[in-house]
């Protein structure tokens, strides 16, 4: 009986947590994970496999941190890094890696803390010529 209520309770906390569509998103980002200086703060971002956009987290610590005191405040603490520091971060990673005139075109929260925002780059810039633009799904 008490592995049913774990088992229960892990599945509700996994269910009110997670979305599927966030989740299949998610799983459409390549590998390697590059790490972010913004602000004063670190964060993950990781480049699309086949459009233009980025997914963007807080650091780990940063994660582990506010993982713990939304558990500790039953999620009533909004301690999350402003998606205004996280579109930064997608920003400064297009300088980062050679692509500084492309620019945030837009965004949203995935599942959190996970944000995906896409670009436009100019001709010059892009991988096919012409003004490249991002979606989302």
């Amino acid at each position: 009986m008490r592995v049913f209520i774990a088992l229960m309770a892990a599945a509700s906390a996994l269910s009110s947590c997670s979305s599927t569509t966030g989740m299949g998103r998610m799983n459409t980002y390549k590998f390697p994970v590059h790490s972010v200086q913004y602000g004063g703060e670190s964060f993950r971002v990781y480049d699309h496999t086949t459009d233009n956009s980025l997914m963007v987290s807080p650091g780990l610590g940063k994660i582990v941190a506010v993982g713990a005191v939304q558990g500790a405040t039953l999620g009533l603490a909004n301690t999350m890094t402003p998606e205004q520091k996280l579109e930064g971060a997608a920003q400064q990673h297009l300088v980062n890696t050679g692509r500084g005139q492309c620019k945030i075109t837009g965004g949203g929260l995935l599942q959190s803390p996970m944000y995906e925002f896409w670009f436009e780059c100019p001709t010059a810039v892009g991988t096919g010529g012409g003004v490249v633009v991002g979606g989302g799904s």
